[in-house]
């Protein structure tokens, strides 16, 4: 995205209401801000990937059902963004990326949802990818680390409970509380990784290290080498 239609889509200052479900990692060890960046070696990826190895065991043998067991959160609302990530992300422009605390094989995924702001507070929120400040540190945003997580906008839903209420009344107001039928309702889409994906509706899991990756992580500790 370039510069002009960054400010664009800045300046528009769209949302996107709908409800997110997610399924909390509770396999993993840390949490999304703690600061304890994924490097060579990983301590976390190592111990979060034999935990969820006995989970799958007991699961396999029918001691739990993990996945019954656990709850699913809701989160209801309208989102200014909402991003997902297994990896910092960090670049040149954000040194410490989109998640700094993210892990690429704990099993996990960092779910960030930024919720309806104003400009000026949305702008201060992307000031802080920029430098060494808690980005998540805003009433406006919340982190967790999931395993699962799906999105249903509320045109769906809209959509869904309307067709319903049809089949069961087969009459009445058909576009009741909602734009005429010649209408176009406009969508947003989803981009993941460079790929768009054109669906409103999403549903994530996360494997924890299915693909063999030939790269290492960070080597160093950059604190360490300024001292030494």
């Amino acid at each position: 995205m370039g510069r002009t239609q960054s400010l664009v889509t800045f300046l528009s200052h769209h949302c996107y209401e709908g409800t997110v479900s997610f399924l909390p990692a509770r396999h993993t060890v840390g949490s999304p801000r703690d600061r304890k960046p994924c490097r060579a070696g990983c301590f976390v990826c190592r111990q979060s990937k034999q935990q969820l190895e006995e989970e799958q065991k007991r699961s396999l043998y029918g001691l739990e059902n993990t996945e019954e067991m656990e709850e699913w959160k809701v989160v209801c609302g309208k989102f200014l963004a909402i991003n997902a990530t297994n990896m910092s992300c960090a670049c040149p422009r954000s040194p410490q990326g989109l998640s700094p605390a993210a892990h690429l094989g704990d099993g996990s995924s960092d779910l960030i949802l930024i919720r309806k702001c104003s400009r000026f507070n949305f702008l201060r929120f992307l000031v802080r990818h920029t430098n060494q400040y808690d980005q998540f540190d805003f009433a406006f945003v919340e982190v967790y680390r999931v395993r699962k997580f799906q999105f249903v906008s509320k045109h769906v839903e809209d959509e869904d409970s309307d067709l319903k209420e049809r089949g069961k009344t087969r009459f009445g107001q058909i576009c009741s509380d909602h734009p005429p039928c010649c209408c176009s309702v406009s969508n947003s889409s989803w981009n993941c990784d460079g790929e768009v994906l054109s669906s409103s509706a999403i549903e994530v899991r996360v494997h924890c290290q299915l693909v063999r990756l030939f790269a290492r992580g960070i080597e160093e500790n950059p604190k360490e080498e300024s001292q030494s």
